[in-house]
This record gives structure tokens, sequence and C-alpha cells, in this order.
């Protein structure tokens, strides 16, 4: 029962009311950034708060023999012996690709384990001899022998959740 017993009408207890409450957010607030943020705005959906990133991605070109150092934007960090997981995407009309994880740094302080950045290695795979006059060359053949250099690679590293 607005107003009982402060001697106020309902129109003005609701208008009191109307007064409070923040307006309604203007613009579509962004949908993630590396880090949140809070916002300053008085709506009640903050325009300009931002969620942060869990995912962090980027798109880099291996050298020439086929190796590449991605450096986080923000550190990952997880619980000792945890590793943020890594996945790619290559982006090469030639033949197949296959990159490896060849060295993570990071530093530990006993307790969490901080991520700074992700070594990798790109090979580009061989096609068989055309003709196999033995089995023990097919044994012996290397498949991902060459260095797949000025390739793109499309990267992404998560935060751990389990």
């Amino acid at each position: 029962m607005p107003g009982y017993g402060t001697g106020q009408s309902q129109q003005l207890v609701e208008a009191m009311v109307a007064a409070m409450m923040p307006a309604p957010a203007s613009v579509t607030p962004p949908a993630t950034a590396l880090d949140s943020g809070k916002g300053t705005s008085a709506r009640f959906a903050r325009e300009d708060h931002t969620h942060a990133a869990r995912v962090q991605r980027t798109v880099l070109t291996t050298a020439p023999d086929g190796t590449l150092t991605w450096t986080f934007a923000r550190p990952i960090v997880c619980a000792v012996g945890k590793v943020p997981p890594i996945t790619y995407m290559v982006e090469d009309p030639g033949t197949p690709v296959v990159v490896q994880i060849t060295g993570r740094t990071f530093t530990s302080d006993g307790t969490n384990d901080t991520h700074t950045a992700v070594s990798i290695k790109a090979q580009r795979s061989r096609t068989l001899p055309a003709t196999i006059l033995s089995l023990a060359v097919l044994i012996n053949f290397d498949l991902f022998g060459a260095a797949a250099g000025a390739t793109k690679v499309n990267l992404f590293a998560a935060d751990p959740t389990q």
C-alpha cells in the first residue's frame, strides 16, 4: 500500500520511485573486451561496461622454419600443473598442415602458474612416393617432414575451466 502511514498520495510515491529508477541503456554494451570493466553510466544496464573475454585469439604467420611464438594479450592464470587449452585452425590452400605446441612460457608462485606465451611449430604433410618398391621405404617415410613457413595460423587460448 504505497504511501500508507506517510501522508503521501499513491501518485506521489510512484513518481518518487520512478525518479529513483535508472533508465535502461540506450546502446548495446560491447560483448567482450580483453578485461572486464564496471562502466560509469547511471543506467541500469550500463552501456559502457564490458565482460572479460575468456578466450584470446589471434592470427599469426609462421617463420620460414614453421615456428612462431604467441605472447598472450593478457596472462592466463591457472592452478599449478594446469595449462590453458590452445587450439588452432590453419589458413592454407596447400597440403595439410599439422601444428604442435613446442613450448609454454610461464612463471609459478607455488599455487598458480601465470602463462604468458606459447611456441608452436607447423609442419606440412608430404605426399607418398608414386612408386613404393619396398615396405621399408614406407615405414621410414616422414609424412610431416617439411616446415610450413609463411603459413597463417588462427590461434585460440582459453582459461581452463576444470
